[in-house]
């Protein structure tokens, strides 16, 4: 069952970090109201934003992307020690 767990996050991670990678080159050269990209804005927006109400951008740089890898890449570490 642990084994299981650990699959099931890791495989949440890999995912996450995934669609983390094309939200962030996407948002480069996709303009702003096409519907792909709305949906993934609506969806990683879910995650980046509580970074982003900790973490305030710096000039016209926005780091959640970076953090919120760290902390996938955290969570899933930690989920794979403990179990």
């Amino acid at each position: 069952m642990s084994n299981f767990f650990v699959i099931l996050v890791s495989t949440f991670v890999n995912i996450m970090s995934i669609l983390l990678l094309i939200y962030v080159v996407i948002s480069w050269f996709v303009p702003p109201y096409n519907e792909f990209r709305m949906k993934l804005d609506q969806l990683m927006n879910q995650f980046l934003d509580p970074i982003r109400r900790i973490m305030p951008t710096i000039g016209m740089f926005d780091f959640s992307p970076i953090i919120l890898m760290l902390l996938l890449q955290f969570f899933e570490s930690i989920v794979k020690i403990i179990f």
